[in-house]
């Protein structure tokens, strides 16, 4: 969406991460399916993010991508799924 619509205005900011420290970046498609327990969520995405944060990023990725979709379970993916991970070194 950033760029889309000209009349929206963004706060730019800068953020320091520390050592070890994950940024993540994600689309909807991430946090929005649903189950019969409700969205997935962001609070689901980061508990996934921190349980496996000593793994690659690419593992993290795919364990993110894996419980995404348990819990929507024989559901279709309703949206298209964009997640982006980077580490602090």
């Amino acid at each position: 969406m950033v760029g889309l619509l000209d009349e929206l205005e963004w706060e730019q900011g800068t953020v320091h991460l520390g050592v070890g420290d994950i940024l993540i970046a994600y689309s909807d498609g991430v946090t929005e399916p649903e189950n019969d327990f409700g969205e997935f969520g962001e609070s689901r995405l980061l508990e996934v993010v921190r349980r496996h944060r000593h793994l690659s990023l690419e593992a993290i990725s795919e364990q993110v991508i894996q419980t995404l979709k348990s819990w929507i379970g024989d559901q279709e993916q309703p949206d298209d799924v964009t997640l982006v991970l980077a580490r602090q070194r």
